[in-house]
Order: C-alpha cells, then structure tokens, then sequence
C-alpha cells in the first residue's frame, strides 16, 4: 500500500538537502534603487512545481529589494506568452521605440505584463516548434523577412509577437529527441518570439519517466523501457491524458520501443497515479521525476536507453531589456542552485496531509540555500 507523507517539525527541518549548504552560502545581490522600478509580475506558470519555483524567483527579489507580485496566467504556454507580450498600460513605462537600446538598469512594470516565467526547456521548445516539425532556420528567416517588409502581411499571432507561431515548414525538422539539456536551451534561444529570451537554465529538470513497482520489475525481469517492451501488450499503462497523444507519450513509445500497452488508463492526478501503480490497478505509470511518490513507494525508474523522454530542465523566461541586470543575477543565483532532489522535497512539501503552501515551502528554501 502507498506510504502516507506525514511532516513533522524536525523531519521538516530536515528535508532539503541543498548541494551548496556544504559550501559557502550564496549571497543574494541587493539593488538599493530596486524599490524605485515599479512591480516585477512573475507568472506561476503551468504546473505546481513552476508555482513553486515562481515563488521561490519572487522572494529571492524581494530579498534584492524589488516589488513583485506572481500573478496566474492560465494553464497554457499560449496564456502566458500572450501576457509577457502584452504592452504596458499607460499607468505603467512609456515603451522605448528602440528597445535593443533601453538601459539595462530602466525598468518601471506593472502589473498587466508578466516579466518572468519559469517553464520546462523540452516543451517549451516542442511548443514553439509544433513538435518539432519547424526548424530554428524557418523562424529566423521568417523574423528577418517580417523586419526587413516596410509593411509585414498581418498574421495569425498571439498578441505582440512578431514571430509567426507556425511558418510553412523548409528546412529540417528538429530531431528534439537526441537533443541533450544544452542543445534544447541553445535552440530556445533561438526560436523564442521576438522580444522574450532566457536567463540561466537550472539543472532542475522535471521530466516523464516510466515507473513500475519493485514487484513487476521482479515478475517481468525489467529495468529498462527496452526490457519492457516486449510485455508492453499484456500491461496497463496509467499517465495523464496528454500522454496519450504527446510526440514522447504512448506514440514515441511505439516509434522507438515497439510497445503498444493492453490498455491506457488517463490520470492527471500524479497522486492518483502512483496510487493506481501501488494497487496495481496500473502495471507501468508515467510518472514526472520529481515526484516524491517514487521515493516513498521505492518505485523503479525504468531506463530510457532510447532517449524518447526529453530533457525538461527549469528555464526562467524573461522580457529582453526589460529586468536591471541585479535582478537577473537574482535569478541566475536561483538556477545556479536549484537541483531536481530540490523540487521533489518542494513537491513533498507541498502536497499530502500536512502540506505547507508554496510560498511557505519557497521561503523554506531561500532560507535554507542561504544560512
């Protein structure tokens, strides 16, 4: 039966282990001007774990001396990309007409545009590449023709953006699948919508793994997704909904495993999963990483020798030339210490009977990277 998570004072005092506590403390920088530059909105993102990490950015720049608000902006990458393109308010900073040439150190936000949001490399670079089927070349050549045409055909864009979210398709298409953490973020850079670029990735990754318990890796001899694949047809898959369509869910799984499932059984819920895995209501469940579910139940991560999963590291996506450069060194402070055992003890956190909220397990974790 699945393990209840049960917190208590001294086992929460306990429970993250961060990589720099054995070293010396970072130091969050300090903008004594930082007060004066109006509010940093930052998105919460599409999953609980950005949630997480947005809170964790808002008070890291709090502590740097800025006003910040998070702000939920939907549950779609289209929801919060149309809010990082949308134009200030006139309550809020005249736009330059030239931003490649604001100062670095102006900044005054408001509230109706959203300045930062963490999000997962992998999807997001499947998103603005339409599961890759576009390369990087097609959307620079479209960018370069829309800024060279004196008068740009109006095209089907979120608000704002000068790149079209889908040019017809020439070049190569991107083979995401043997792309490494680097690569995807390299290639981000280069197909994110004009105006927006990335600070520095995190390597924090939350991404899907296939899970089994100890019991049916024993039965079938498995330890690999390659191993699994020759039972796949007798075996009930659990995932959420989306892994039955997505380019890596069950159609990857049959383009690069061969393995079709008996049956699939959809479940957002990544508690319910793990306990429909633990009864073995499912015999394989896609389970994301960080998932303090796999720990607690000591599931088995099977190996994706065939690299079908892709990296999802934790990416802070940002306006250009819109953050004083202290507060991007905030954030890069933020990445440069936040590892993937992090956001499952911030998912334990978190969720279960006795969770805390996410600010309340981000402050936990500021105070702890820094004492």
């Amino acid at each position: 039966m699945r393990r209840a998570r049960v917190l208590t004072g001294s086992a929460l005092a306990g429970l993250l282990v961060l990589s720099g506590c054995s070293q010396a403390s970072p130091t969050i920088p300090t903008d004594p001007k930082g007060s004066d530059l109006g509010t940093i909105t930052i998105s919460s993102g599409i999953s609980s774990e950005t949630e997480i990490v947005a809170n964790i950015y808002a008070q890291a720049l709090e502590r740097a001396g800025y006003t910040v608000e998070v702000t939920d902006t939907g549950d779609s990458r289209d929801d919060y990309l149309t809010a990082m393109e949308s134009p200030r308010d006139s309550s809020g900073a005249e736009e330059s007409t030239d931003s490649a040439s604001a100062s670095d150190e102006t900044v005054v936000n408001d509230p109706t545009t959203v300045d930062i949001t963490p999000d997962y490399s992998g999807n997001l670079l499947l998103k603005l590449t339409n599961d890759g089927e576009i390369s990087p070349s097609d959307i620079e050549k479209e960018r370069q023709e829309e800024t060279e045409s004196p008068t740009p055909e109006p095209t089907e864009t979120l608000p704002g953006l000068t790149q079209s979210p889908t040019p017809s398709p020439t070049g190569s298409p991107l083979n995401i699948r043997g792309m490494n953490g680097n690569d995807i973020t390299s290639t981000l850079d280069r197909v994110l919508p004009t105006g927006l670029s990335l600070l520095d990735t995190a390597s924090a990754e939350n991404k899907d793994a296939l899970v089994v318990t100890r019991v049916t890796a024993a039965r079938y001899d498995i330890s690999t997704i390659n191993d699994l694949a020759q039972y796949c047809g007798k075996l009930t898959f659990g995932g959420p909904e989306s892994f039955s369509t997505r380019s890596y869910g069950l159609p990857g799984l049959a383009e690069n495993y061969s393995c079709k499932p008996a049956k699939f059984i959809g479940e957002d819920s990544q508690q319910k999963l793990a306990d429909n895995l633990a009864d073995d209501t499912v015999q394989v469940a896609d389970i994301y990483t960080s998932s303090p579910d796999i720990v607690d139940n000591k599931f088995i991560v099977l190996e994706d020798t065939q690299n079908n999963f892709i990296a999802q590291n934790i990416v802070p996506v940002v306006r250009e030339n819109e953050l004083p450069s202290t507060a991007k060194d905030t954030i890069n402070t933020v990445s440069a210490n936040l590892k993937t055992t992090d956001l499952v003890q911030l998912n334990r956190l978190t969720t279960g009977e006795h969770s805390i909220t996410t600010q309340e397990a981000a402050k936990f974790w500021l105070d702890h990277l820094t004492e």
